[in-house]
């Protein structure tokens, strides 16, 4: 059954941050340790990968990563002038990623300042001249050390039981501390005390810090180091994804992502389901920090939807997917006449009513005039308008002072239009 591919929905977790970074230059001494240590935090907690020049780093016997909770630490077990570079440390989760760099310097044998490591012995290993703990007091002969003790001279037999006893308990303990001292090269493996057991670890320990050895383990580590990358796959893993993104028309877009992985994935955009294609207006880059971008000039409206990146390599598949909305600024119509002001008819004391209609975007508000004098509600004539771009002048009572010529200005943000009418009152 085919691996199913994780998805990154940004915006549902707490993103990584690091409380302790690592320093920003670092020195260390050829064929000492060297230990680079962060903390992280993050909701689900961060995973962090180490990098040297850009390259992942393996377990190996020459480095060692190790997480604990949030501290996370690189151990280069002796460190060597090849070591030296920029190392980083990326700490990622579902919802984003962060990095810290460090610059590593290992100062050689021949650099200025060297501290060069303790010295390593090529004779035999010799224990401490600690001293040895008393025998018990009641110590009889045995089997072992002790079993090849002489039997007390008859002498001593004939002074009495208990002076046997004590004369024999104190040559047992004079042979208990002679062979403690100078064990017999055959009995060795027999010793209650350890004693070749400690001697084996300290003769290996010798051996292994000689310059031959140390060149030997250098060349292990480098020949791991090749196998490791040559052998293990690693699925891809996204260390960095946008979040959403909002553009105006006509703008430029840029969705950055970065994704690790062995062998280096291929990485495949969507829009809506749907392959992207490279053209004058989308464009896919690659740039020498690893970061993967996908830029859209001049976006349109048929621009915005959700958008899915695909990474893929043989060891497994990973996506993620971020949604970009298109701002489109809406466009100013100017205000049209749909109808004009009409002349009207009307009889001394009755009601007369006077409207024209105006379209636009946005919808146009009106400005009444009389003979040219600007009219309000305080005029003593009623105005209003539907919302729509209807507006309307009425006089309850017609008299002779409303016979005259109204003008009605429709007004938006694009412009203005303007139209007039007469109001003729007729003498009962």
């Amino acid at each position: 059954m085919a691996e199913q591919p994780r998805k990154t929905k940004p915006g549902k977790f707490t993103p990584p941050t690091f409380s302790k970074i690592l320093e920003s230059e670092i020195s260390g001494m050829e064929g000492h340790p060297l230990v680079l240590e962060v903390n992280v935090k993050g909701t689900p907690l961060p995973q962090v990968q180490w990098f040297r020049e850009g390259a992942p780093i393996q377990n190996n016997p020459a480095f060692t990563a190790d997480q604990t909770g949030e501290v996370c630490t690189l151990v280069i077990a002796e460190a060597y002038p090849e070591d030296s570079g920029n190392y980083t440390a990326t700490a990622a989760n579902f919802y984003g990623s962060q990095s810290c760099q460090a610059n590593v310097t290992v100062k050689g044998k021949d650099d200025p300042g060297y501290i060069p490591p303790p010295p390593a012995s090529n004779g035999p290993a010799v224990l401490p001249d600690t001293p040895l703990p008393p025998p018990p007091a009641n110590v009889q002969p045995t089997s072992g050390l002790l079993d090849d003790l002489p039997p007390p001279p008859p002498e001593e037999e004939r002074k009495g039981p208990d002076a046997a006893v004590r004369m024999q308990q104190t040559r047992v303990t004079d042979e208990y501390h002679d062979r403690l001292r100078n064990p017999p090269p055959v009995q060795q493996e027999a010793s209650a005390t350890g004693t070749l057991k400690v001697q084996e670890k300290k003769a290996a320990y010798v051996k292994q810090s000689t310059p031959v050895a140390r060149a030997a383990r250098t060349q292990a580590r480098d020949r791991e180091d090749l196998r490791g990358v040559a052998e293990k796959n690693y699925r891809p893993n996204f260390v960095q994804v946008p979040e959403e993104t909002n553009a105006k028309e006509g703008g430029l877009v840029r969705l950055d992502c970065k994704v690790t992985g062995l062998p280096s994935p291929d990485l495949v955009w969507y829009r809506e389901g749907s392959p992207l294609r490279q053209d004058s207006n989308h464009r896919m880059i690659v740039r020498e920090n690893g970061v993967h971008s996908l830029l859209i000039s001049q976006c349109k409206a048929s621009d915005a939807g959700d958008y899915t990146c695909v990474s893929t390599n043989k060891a497994g598949q990973a996506e993620f997917t971020v949604t970009l909305n298109i701002l489109v600024e809406a466009q100013s119509v100017a205000p049209t006449w749909v109808q004009k002001l009409k002349n009207t008819t009307v009889k001394e004391g009755e009601h007369v009513r006077i409207f024209c209609t105006a379209a636009g975007d946005p919808v146009p508000y009106a400005i009444w005039k009389k003979d040219g004098i600007g009219l309000t509600e305080k005029s003593g004539y009623r105005l209003g308008t539907d919302g729509q771009g209807t507006f309307f002048l009425e006089v309850d009572h017609a008299s002779k002072a409303d016979a005259t010529w109204y003008t009605c200005s429709a007004h938006n943000q694009a412009g203005s239009i303007m139209c007039t009418g007469k109001i003729v009152v007729q003498s009962k």
